[in-house]
């Protein structure tokens, strides 16, 4: 990578080219989902980070796909079942248990630490808003874009949505991404970039990173919808509805 390269790129397409380079965006607290569609250096005008140290990151070689998954490379329906599977699957098997954990710590540590107080709310309010959102995807988005894609493959015409254009429920979820995204953001602040404090006991320190691993999650599942699948169900649309 080099800098006018990457200073012409979006941060959403660098991280389709390299999902590796997500690590670093996140270090600088770049939004690389919710913001996608910025330029690399309104990205990080936007969270205050020099573009120099984060093109220097990026370009210092630590950011080589170490196993990353090319998901801009994957077929529509395989990246679908990948959305459905991982991460819908994923939020609602381990988000009840996160929330009785930070209840717990909350209960031991809260006198001590009141924001495991507001995590509280704040997580609550996230699970509910996106079990809302999931269905949205499986009973309205996805059964419509499954249909497209096979439509495509076939060389058929496609029916319009009831709705008239996918365009209105994708505007719909970059909506309630963008509240995820913020909400989250405030979290990774609230919880001072999920750090332990020194007296953390071993269910505190672990329920930090799961929290950590659930939003690295849910922005995975942000950056795939926005930055791959949305553009790829509006330009399917195009090609299958006359």
């Amino acid at each position: 990578m080099n800098k006018s390269y990457l200073l012409g790129r979006t941060v959403g397409s660098i991280v389709n080219d390299n999902f590796a380079t997500a690590r670093v965006f996140k270090y600088f607290g770049v939004d690389f989902c919710c913001g996608g569609s910025a330029t690399l250096e309104d990205a990080c005008r936007a969270a205050g980070a020099d573009v120099e140290k984060v093109i220097a990151a990026l370009e210092a070689g630590d950011v080589t796909d170490g196993g990353a998954i090319p998901f801009d490379r994957w077929p529509t329906d395989l990246l679908i079942d990948y959305v459905l599977k991982i991460h819908h699957r994923g939020i609602r098997a381990k988000g009840p248990g996160l929330l009785n954990d930070i209840r717990t710590v909350a209960r031991v540590h809260g006198d001590a630490h009141p924001e495991l107080l507001q995590l509280i709310p704040l997580f609550e309010r996230s699970l509910a808003d996106l079990e809302s959102h999931l269905q949205k995807e499986e009973q309205v988005l996805f059964p419509y874009c499954y249909a497209l894609f096979d439509a495509h493959l076939r060389g058929d015409a496609h029916q319009a949505m009831h709705c008239g254009s996918v365009a209105n429920p994708i505007r719909v979820m970059l909506h309630e991404h963008n509240d995820e995204g913020t909400r989250y953001k405030f979290i990774r602040v609230l919880m001072k970039n999920f750090i332990a404090p020194e007296d953390a006991c071993a269910t505190y320190r672990l329920m930090l990173q799961d929290l950590e691993a659930f939003m690295d999650a849910l922005f995975e599942h942000i950056h795939i919808e926005n930055n791959i699948l949305f553009p790829r169900f509006v330009a399917l649309e195009s090609r299958c509805v006359k």
